[in-house]
This record gives C-alpha cells, structure tokens and sequence, in this order.
C-alpha cells in the first residue's frame, strides 16, 4: 500500500474548498450585478446639474417656472 505524505490533508482541504467557493463566488456576483442593474432602470447616470435644481426647487430658492425652465435648458421635458 501506498504511503501518503503529510501535506495531503492540507491540499484535500484546499481542493473542497475552491471546488465550494468558486460556484459561490460566481453566484454572488450574478446576485450584485442584478442588483445594480435593478437599482438604475434607464442605465443612465445621474444629472448633477438636475439635482442641484431639484435640491434648489425643493428649499423654496426657485420658482416652479425657473425650475421647468432651468430643466428644460438641461434637455428634459416636463412630465404629463
């Protein structure tokens, strides 16, 4: 009978380990980018500039109209 060296439990142990941790690693990336492409449905983004309007908008510094004005010089259009 053939006589195993003493590293062999070491290297079995690391063996079950990358053949259970890279099928999690890859499903836990799956997870994260469906996450993120969920988290921003348009792919798009976001409008700083927007932002700070909507932010100004929302303190009461501007008007409803120089907000629609503001954002429509941004190249967005009013909503229905």
């Amino acid at each position: 009978m053939m006589e195993l060296g003493p590293n062999v439990g070491f290297f079995l142990l690391f063996t079950i380990f990358l053949w259970l941790a890279i099928p999690i690693a890859i499903l836990w990336l799956v997870v994260v980018a469906v996450r993120n492409v969920a988290g921003r449905p348009t792919g798009l983004r976001p409008d700083p500039a927007a932002d700070a309007l909507r932010y100004r908008f929302g303190r009461g510094e501007i008007t409803q109209a120089q907000f629609e004005d503001a954002m429509r010089a941004l190249g967005y259009e009013k909503r229905p």
